[in-house]
């Protein structure tokens, strides 16, 4: 009588077909071994199993011990398969339901952290090995066209909703990116909170598109055309004429320039004349750009050079620590003027070395050739030390206020008061005659002509720069705005008029009623207080909400008045990490969408909180 654990074989195969593959194929054993070097193995057992013959096969298959495995094997897949069914209902919704939020989730921390979604296929095998429900994520593919639009759409119903009613500042910007599509990206300000609410792909950049543009994006996102307080660009001219298109649609706004983009105007036209000075900075950087071995040698040449004993006076050596750190020079940015700055200051204290080691170099490129002329005659050279000196020495104070405005703070009551120093520094520059003690040294070693035409050469510089200074602000709505914003800061309350009706034009106290002046009044005999050594602005204003809750509250929305467009040049530089040369097929809508993602957080816990 045949035993009925065992499995009925009906076929018997003889010659060449009978292999190890074709046995653990069979009807019979499908699904129970695997093959290995020629070898069959169970899946179950893990040893192997002579193939060669059916009824040592079937034996092992109704073997206690195999049963035993298979028993042990099913009950470890049951287990994770309820595992998984758990944690999905754990928090509610069917188990569908559940996997459609765990992929969303997915997409949100992918998008956040900046990981390619492509990447998960490599991730996959990971998240299954150690994740007791990672097998519930999807294909990338799937990710991408199904879950990632699903996600955009919740985070734009959120992004709408934290928007609501909340009186905001739009800052629009526009850039090119590597694949030659101009991209306009448009921040929103609540204050110190900043949102990406947009990312445009133009066909092209003009006053009227831009404009429309705005207006589309704005009624798309909810914002009452009421609601918006400024509409920060750079100083370009289209987007002047934009602001004129929009000034009759956004009565409650006013246009505000860009102060760093101002700044780098003057910055430019300080150094306009020093044509020498330029060219030697581009053709350091020329020289090391996509020089790998050129840039290993470099620093290598700087630690061999001997320290000398007035160069480690004047940059500080002590207690026989090294002039100068062998590092590259500064790479200066085209639309960043502080790196340039930057990258002269370097220069200026390292002529000698660059002289020594591009003669040491064997190519004879254009550039090279060029910086070895300039280094290798002395007159020349000379004459390069002596700009570059005045150049650092006298541009801290732009690079500073550059800096400052960079930040993200709450600027608009300091504005004016920055912006009139610096004035005053450039007016004053037009007529000194010291210069710092640098560039005063290499003055007193030239001959008397030669130093009077190198003075009025520096006073034009100074020149130069306060007229773009002077362009930019003299006619600026936002330079008025700034001056009444001043009595916001208790540390100026005592150089401005306390009358609050000198301040009808700051938004919120055009005819203010009874109670308002009351909290006015309390404010100004506050501001006489004297303040902490550590003072904020922001949690001064926020502390003020007890006790003048109103006042306090329009004063919080003209401290954070945006003041430039820094905000989407960040938005910019996350753009240009998401989009790499290995993602140019990246379609605009999915460029968009993670782009925000990433850029806004997970503003949907931002508005539950």
């Amino acid at each position: 009588m045949t035993d009925p654990k065992k499995r009925k074989i009906s076929s018997k195969l003889h010659g060449d077909k009978l292999t190890a593959e074709y046995r653990a194929g069979e009807k019979a054993f499908k699904g129970l071994f695997y093959v290995e070097d020629k070898t069959m193995i169970c899946r179950f057992c893990q040893h192997s199993v002579d193939w060669v013959r059916r009824n040592t096969v079937v034996d092992h298959i109704a073997s206690k011990k195999h049963a035993k495995a298979v028993e042990l094997a099913e009950g470890k897949r049951a287990e994770r398969q309820a595992t998984l069914q758990s944690a999905f209902r754990g928090s509610g919704g069917t188990l569908q339901e559940r996997r459609g939020n765990f992929q969303k989730d997915f997409i949100r921390m992918m998008a956040t952290a900046d990981i390619p979604i492509e990447k998960v296929a490599a991730m996959k095998p990971f998240l299954m090995k150690y994740c007791s429900d990672g097998g519930a994520l999807t294909s990338a593919q799937n990710l991408q066209t199904l879950y990632l639009p699903r996600v955009f759409e919740d985070h734009a119903i959120a992004l709408k909703a934290t928007l609501k009613d909340k009186l905001v500042s739009v800052i629009v910007d526009e850039t090119t990116d590597h694949r030659d599509k101009s991209v306009l990206n448009i921040v929103v300000g609540d204050m110190d909170k900043l949102y990406l609410i947009d990312v445009i792909f133009m066909t092209e950049c003009t006053a009227k598109s831009l404009s429309k543009t705005v207006l589309t994006s704005l009624t798309s996102n909810s914002i009452d055309f009421d609601n918006v307080c400024a509409f920060v660009t750079d100083n370009a001219a289209y987007c002047k004429a934009a602001w004129r298109i929009l000034e009759p649609i956004l009565t409650s706004a006013i246009h505000v320039g860009c102060m760093c983009h101002i700044l780098n105007l003057v910055g430019e036209d300080f150094v306009k004349v020093f044509k020498e000075v330029k060219q030697f900075v581009n053709d350091i950087r020329n020289a090391f750009k996509r020089q790998p071995a050129r840039k290993r040698r470099y620093p290598r040449h700087l630690s061999a050079q001997p320290d000398a004993e007035e160069d480690g006076e004047e940059d500080g050596e002590e207690d026989g620590e090294p002039a100068r750190s062998a590092c590259l020079p500064s790479e200066p940015c085209a639309s960043r003027w502080g790196t340039w700055e930057k990258a002269v200051a370097y220069h200026s204290t390292h002529l000698q070395e660059y002289a020594s080691f591009f003669d040491e170099e064997a190519s004879n490129a254009d550039n090279i050739n060029r910086i070895r002329e300039v280094l290798g005659d002395e007159g020349k050279r000379a004459r390069l030390q002596l700009e570059m000196n005045f150049i650092t020495e006298s541009t801290p104070k732009i690079q500073f206020t550059l800096t400052k405005f960079e930040g993200n703070s709450p600027f608009a009551p300091v504005m004016y008061a920055c912006v009139d120093d610096l004035m005053s520094y450039l007016m004053r520059g037009t007529t000194k005659v010291q210069f710092g003690p640098k560039t005063d040294d290499g003055l007193s070693s030239l001959p008397h002509a030669e130093k009077n035409r190198y003075i009025e050469t520096f006073h034009e510089c100074f020149t130069l720069a306060l007229q773009k200074m002077s362009k930019h602000t003299d006619s600026s709505m936002a330079m008025d705005f700034y001056k009444l914003a001043r009595v916001f800061d208790p540390r100026q309350v005592a150089t401005v008029s306390h009358d609050i009706a000198s301040y009808a034009n700051l938004p919120g106290l055009s005819n203010p009623p009874d109670s308002l002046q009351e909290e006015w009044a309390i404010y100004m005999s506050s501001a006489k207080d004297q303040l902490p050594e550590d003072f904020k602005l922001h949690e001064f204003w926020k502390a003020m909400k007890l006790r003048i809750p109103r006042l306090a509250q329009i004063a919080l929305q003209t401290i954070w008045l945006k003041t430039t467009s820094v905000d989407t040049e960040r938005s910019f530089s996350q753009y240009k990490t998401l989009l790499t040369d290995k993602r140019e097929s990246l379609s605009e809508p999915h460029t968009k969408q993670l782009l925000m993602l990433r850029y806004n957080g997970d503003v949907e816990k931002r508005l539950v909180v």
